[in-house]
């Protein structure tokens, strides 16, 4: 069978397979076709774009009624390493159909039986106070929690908190510290009303009361602001010691985990400018939609336009990727399951674009994920610290 010689014989080919009508022989070809996946890399490059847009639809559709069968939620996450390469199309439809089938003779190897869950994570955060005593803020009662110089500490019935400050009243009593652990997100409203997102395994350090002539906080992690604009009285962001935000009224987002390679700081709306640690006054200014990077101990800052959709998309309840590494993705996935990962073979080299929310289990993810060749064994974790650990294979590894 020259499958390759005629491009409708091909489309038809693998149009038959998702409908479940394809002869055994067509099947055992297109099987094939997966396996040797990596010497067929540009066997649809004669093809025009609108062609494999169409198909990459099809597939897609087809995919998405046997992911969503039986769910209340559409998982949406599609991974194609090199978009505009087809056979990287051909080769997600077909793992999504081995995998989901599930049928004597279809398989080409065995599917692991489904494994133990991570759970999403959820509102969880710590507090700790001037005097160095701690609320867990998750199981606080509703109501007043804490008194502090000219500050009242108050958890709302939806269950954020606030501060309200007596303006007459010039007492600071020191400062506050909030953080979330692993599987823990979090929202505030700061003295000044200010509101602020906190994602998992970041803090945020703030006085009270803001009396001085600018608001100073300090920020680890990875944080969402939304300023009250006053005139003449600049919010500052310390970012871990490494680079200031300088602000008055604006939305932004700074990422800056220790396990990541740069800190980023991309601006939704209004004005910042980004300031180095101890780099004299130099500063880069950003307007919305332009996103600061900073190296790890380089020096310097890159801008860039990027989607500030897909920045944010964590405090909106979604992992949004476009094009992103499979290393970046499970990092995300650590601080969110609170789970350990580890790669006995190395990092695959993959890159993955789509969205999922975030309140999916963890298995739902990597069932998604493995549609493109990757592997995953979910296993009890040595350290207390995490509930468990996600082991990351190539595709071509059995579990």
């Amino acid at each position: 069978m020259k499958a390759f010689d005629g491009k409708e014989d091909f489309l038809a080919m693998v149009r038959k397979y998702l409908g479940g009508s394809a002869s055994d022989r067509e099947r055992a070809f297109l099987e094939k076709f997966y396996q040797n996946q990596e010497r067929h890399d540009d066997i649809l490059d004669r093809y025009s774009d609108e062609d494999r847009e169409t198909l990459g639809q099809e597939m897609e559709e087809n995919i998405l009624k046997r992911i969503s069968a039986g769910r209340e939620t559409k998982l949406r996450l599609f991974s194609w390493p090199r978009l505009a390469a087809a056979a990287a199309v051909i080769v997600l439809a077909l793992g999504a159909l081995f995998y989901l089938q599930n049928k004597p003779g279809t398989l080409s190897r065995p599917v692991a039986q489904k494994p133990t869950d991570f759970a999403p994570g959820g509102e969880r955060a710590m507090l700790t106070l001037a005097d160095g005593s701690t609320v867990v803020l998750d199981s606080a009662s509703l109501g007043r929690i804490a008194s502090q110089g000219n500050a009242t500490i108050l958890k709302n019935g939806n269950g954020k908190l606030s501060y309200q400050v007596d303006a007459k009243d010039k007492t600071v009593a020191g400062k506050n510290t909030i953080s979330t652990p692993a599987g823990g997100q979090y929202s505030i409203k700061l003295p000044d009303g200010s509101q602020v997102w906190l994602n998992a395994k970041s803090s945020i350090t703030f006085p009270t009361a803001f009396c001085e002539k600018e608001r100073r906080v300090k920020v680890q992690g990875e944080v969402y602001f939304e300023i009250k604009k006053e005139k003449g009285r600049p919010f500052v962001v310390d970012v871990d010691g490494r680079q200031e935000v300088i602000v008055t009224g604006t939305h932004f987002n700074v990422n800056a985990y220790a396990d990541e390679p740069e800190i980023r700081t991309t601006l939704v709306e209004g004005a910042v400018s980004v300031k180095q640690a101890g780099a004299g006054n130099e500063t880069m200014q950003l307007i919305p939609g332009e996103q600061a990077s900073l190296r790890s101990g380089g020096t310097g800052f890159r801008k860039a336009a990027v989607d500030v959709n897909e920045t944010v998309a964590w405090k909106n309840g979604l992992f949004q990727f476009r094009e992103t590494s499979l290393a970046t993705i499970m990092r995300d996935i650590e601080r969110w399951y609170n789970v350990e990962v580890t790669y006995p073979e190395g990092i695959p080299q993959k890159r993955f674009s789509g969205k999922l929310r975030r309140n999916s289990k963890a298995s739902e993810i990597l069932e998604i994920l493995k549609f493109a060749g990757v592997n995953f064994r979910i296993e009890g974790s040595e350290s207390a610290e995490y509930s468990g650990r996600i082991v990351v294979l190539p595709g071509d590894k059995n579990l």
